[in-house]
């Protein structure tokens, strides 16, 4: 019941993304899903849900082509160097995170830009950006909540905070 419980939690994340970013558009609502994820430590789940989301952004149009697997990449590093200063569970993890990702989306999109021969509306960017990293910690402390609500079956096992900063003996 573990896995069914997990994927349906999923696919409904997924669906609610989706609407969210119909909602709210120039930002990407499914990069909570990711974060939350790289903070369970639940890689198989991501193995199979980060294709999904990468399509369904390059099929939206969220980014431009090729750009979404270029956000992503660059979520992951940021994730990586940000939990090595701060617990990666943490609300304060993801406020700056959400700040580096506003920064990132601004970025990608002018560098992103010309590739497409499209104009740079800057002010138009800044607002997207904006919009961007204040929806991920929003989002992310409701997903979070309801993640927490699943029945204890089909609850992820997260990583102690105490195991991330042992050395290995």
């Amino acid at each position: 019941m573990r896995g069914i419980g997990n994927v349906c939690f999923w696919l409904a994340f997924t669906a609610v993304g989706l609407v969210c970013e119909m909602l709210i558009p120039r930002i990407d609502a499914l990069i909570c899903g990711f974060v939350l994820l790289l903070q369970e430590c639940n890689y198989r789940t991501l193995a199979w849900l980060l294709p999904l989301f990468v399509l369904l952004q390059e099929g939206l149009g969220t980014r431009t082509f090729g750009g979404s697997i270029v956000w992503y990449a660059v979520m992951f590093l940021f994730f990586r160097i940000g939990e090595r200063f701060f617990n990666s569970g943490t609300f304060v993890f993801v406020f700056f995170l959400s700040a580096a990702f506003g920064a990132a989306s601004y970025g990608l999109n002018v560098l992103m830009a010309p590739l497409q021969d499209l104009d740079v509306n800057v002010e138009q960017l800044i607002d997207s950006s904006l919009a961007q990293a204040i929806f991920l910690p929003l989002s992310w402390c409701v997903t979070k909540y309801l993640r927490l609500c699943l029945p204890a079956g089909s609850q992820p096992n997260p990583v102690k905070a105490e195991s991330l900063h042992k050395p290995n003996v």
